[in-house]
């Protein structure tokens, strides 16, 4: 099986390994919302294409519409690894405009993709006016790097069928559509990017998926994959019920 997930996120706004919205438009007033958008020249872009560059200039941010992104960077050996994803009403490339550092990691459109592409001058003369938005920036900076030390922490403490079986949790939590009595992961993702986020071994995600489908707690069918009792795979992740 080549894909693990495929389809179109319904309800992106949310990093993985976060269980609340890391909606950045969501934060903001009325009035800076419009006006940030305002100044952003909206764009379209088809999946696969590279918005961002790993190792280059932080000259713009990008305010996400519609759709959903990967989010990768390059490890020693030269893999690039899937370390996150971001989606409609985030935002992507804001640290290294404002730090004016190199971008630390690639974007890459997972889908069709809307968007609007900021440029620094406009975003710095638009932190001028509305200074609290950087506040908002940096809590949402603080919400991701908490969350990346969390994932280490797992890492760590489970094995590989707890760290999946949490990561397809909130996959369909975050980026699901209910469709009858299950819930359909709308993001696509190769067996080797699942074993990235999780930070195991593609063979030992594949061996783990077989176990998850021979329980018939997830179902995998024509590249599609949908989660067939929540509950149950959010126990074997260690997860609370949905709704505590």
């Amino acid at each position: 099986m080549e894909r693990a997930t495929q389809g179109t996120a319904q309800r992106g706004m949310y990093g993985i390994g976060g269980r609340q919205p890391s909606c950045f438009l969501g934060s903001l007033s009325d009035e800076a919302r419009e006006e940030l958008l305002s100044i952003g020249s909206p764009r379209q872009y088809p999946p696969g294409t590279k918005i961002l560059v790993e190792g280059t200039p932080g000259d713009c941010l990008i305010l996400l519409e519609s759709g959903y992104v990967k989010v990768t960077r390059k490890r020693a050996n030269g893999y690039e690894a899937l370390i996150v994803i971001r989606a409609g009403g985030d935002v992507v490339g804001e640290m290294a405009v404002i730090d004016g550092v190199p971008r630390s990691a690639t974007v890459t459109a997972g889908e069709d993709i809307d968007v609007y592409v900021i440029q620094r001058g406009a975003v710095e003369k638009f932190l001028g006016k509305y200074p609290e938005t950087t506040l908002h920036i940096m809590r949402l900076s603080h919400r991701r790097l908490h969350s990346a030390n969390s994932w280490r922490l797992v890492f760590g403490e489970f094995p590989v069928r707890v760290r999946l079986a949490r990561v397809l949790a909130e996959l369909a939590e975050n980026h699901g559509e209910s469709i009858g009595s299950h819930t359909l992961i709308c993001v696509e993702l190769t067996q080797a990017e699942l074993a990235a986020l999780i930070g195991s071994r593609e063979r030992a995600v594949q061996k783990a998926l077989a176990g998850l489908r021979a329980a018939e707690v997830v179902r995998i069918r024509n590249r599609e994959m949908a989660v067939l009792k929540p509950d149950r795979l959010r126990a074997i992740g260690r997860l609370p019920p949905t709704g505590r």
